[in-house]
């Protein structure tokens, strides 16, 4: 089960202002894979001060656990200045908390003897070559992080602008992948005017940097063929692209379109630039089918990796002895209950059904109550009352939602809307955009409405 956070009050050193805030101290990426992203980002163990506005990191002692590359890592910070034996007794409870936690199979040698370091720096760079980082790709991503969080800490928008033209030429593929996965951890920490905030110097870095422009025209085709799914659609879409990425997330979202009626239509685009005499138009079609093709099996490989995988989760969830057993079991795997999960578990209801075995479709049932009500628990409020809204029967009834929860219509919340509804049309799920506008408008009316008084 993933470890608690720890409360402490951390005095601003901008202001002198006294935070309460969580501290992380032990980090198992195993049970909490988000909090490698946030400590990759610089945001581990960080606040934003609610006086001053300034971000402030503190170094406090912490235990990284990767079990599945058997990495046990301590950072107790050089400016602590402790002593031998204030430190040792710091690792030890950390091994010992992770020691009680794991299950007898899994108490393996490297925990009994965790490195050491006194630098985030040193730490961070273990944890990537781990992952297969070389020094040449350290030092560059060192230097794409470095200007990555003066940019999310610039305080006005004004001074990101100013850091993103200046730095024109190094934001890249690479720099908007760590820029993406900053974006995916503050939405996970759920922080409605953080993410406003961020999603704002994402707006600026489409406008100003040739590789943002490049992201935006790909967003526009892409948005463009969500609109109107159809084999030809996607045929204009895929001829339009700009690069393989682009046709590979158009193949991705247009799987369904891709069967004979389409190949057929593109073969004929084939034969009618060769009977014009226009070889090289000809070539490229051709070079475009065949990479279609191998994307097509990419894709549909993927697509039964993942079933299958979720179909063993359910498994092994079933075969939990007791229902807390179960719930036990979920929080540890709640990465993995997404759409596909639920996908998987009603196909095995009807094929439970159908097979007349209703013990087993009960049991699934069971299952996907206690899953859905968990990974309602671990989602911040804004989410929460999303999901609420998105699942609403009518407009009626979510007015009425909206009128139970008026303390979370804030203009912040209006501001993150506005942004999920940004993200949604740029990942190409135009149908959850149009949802999300429609609760937007629908909440500022109901926040710009008095509430009415009822007699006691």
């Amino acid at each position: 089960m993933p470890f608690p956070p720890t409360p402490m009050v951390i005095r601003c050193p901008f202001c002198g202002q006294p935070v309460q805030v969580q501290v992380r101290q032990i980090i198992d990426v195993s049970e909490e894979p988000h909090l490698k992203r946030l400590l990759l980002a610089g945001r581990l163990n960080a606040f934003v001060c609610p006086r001053c506005g300034n971000r402030v990191s503190f170094a406090t002692p912490f235990l990284y656990h990767d079990p599945d590359k058997e990495l046990a890592f301590v950072f107790i910070p050089i400016q602590a200045n402790l002593k031998e034996a204030d430190r040792q007794r710091i690792v030890g409870q950390f091994t010992d908390a992770i020691l009680r936690q794991l299950p007898r199979e899994k108490r393996k040698a490297y925990l009994l003897q965790p490195k050491e370091f006194f630098t985030i720096q040193s730490l961070l760079e273990a944890i990537l070559r781990a992952d297969g980082y070389t020094d040449e790709d350290l030092r560059a991503m060192e230097e794409r992080t470095l200007l990555l969080q003066r940019i999310l800490n610039a305080r006005r928008i004004e001074d990101a602008e100013e850091l993103i033209r200046e730095n024109v030429e190094k934001i890249d593929a690479e720099f908007f992948r760590l820029f993406h996965e900053a974006l995916t951890t503050v939405q996970e920490e759920g922080s409605a005017e953080e993410f406003a905030r961020i999603m704002a110097i994402r707006d600026r870095l489409l406008e100003l940097t040739p590789y943002g422009q490049t992201v935006r025209s790909r967003t526009q085709i892409i948005e463009k063929f969500t609109r109107a799914p159809s084999g030809e659609s996607l045929l204009e879409a895929l001829l339009e692209a700009p690069d393989p990425e682009t046709r590979q997330t158009l193949v991705a979202l247009g799987r369904p379109f891709l069967d004979y009626r389409f190949f057929q239509n593109l073969t004929r685009r084939i034969e009618e630039a060769e009977a014009a005499g226009k070889q090289e138009e000809a070539e490229r079609l051709i070079a475009l089918r065949r990479e279609i093709l191998e994307a097509r099996e990419a894709v549909d490989q993927e697509i039964r990796r993942v079933y299958e995988e979720r179909a063993r989760l359910i498994r092994e969830l079933l075969s939990a002895p007791s229902e807390r057993e179960l719930q036990e079991r979920l929080v540890q795997r709640i990465a993995e209950i997404d759409d596909i999960f639920f996908d998987v578990l009603q196909m095995n209801i009807e094929a439970a059904l159908e097979a007349g075995d209703t013990r087993l479709a009960q049991a699934l049932n069971l299952l996907g109550q206690i899953a859905m009500a968990i990974l309602q628990q671990t989602l911040p409020p804004e989410l929460r009352l999303l999901n609420a809204l998105l699942n609403a029967r009518s407009e009626e009834h979510r007015r009425q939602i909206l009128e139970r929860n008026r303390r979370l219509l804030t203009s912040q919340f209006q501001q993150w809307l506005q942004q999920m509804e940004t993200r949604m049309r740029e990942e190409g799920r135009a149908e959850m955009a149009e949802q999300i506008a429609a609760i937007r408008s629908l909440a500022e009316q109901v926040a710009a409405t008095p509430t009415i008084l009822r007699p006691s």
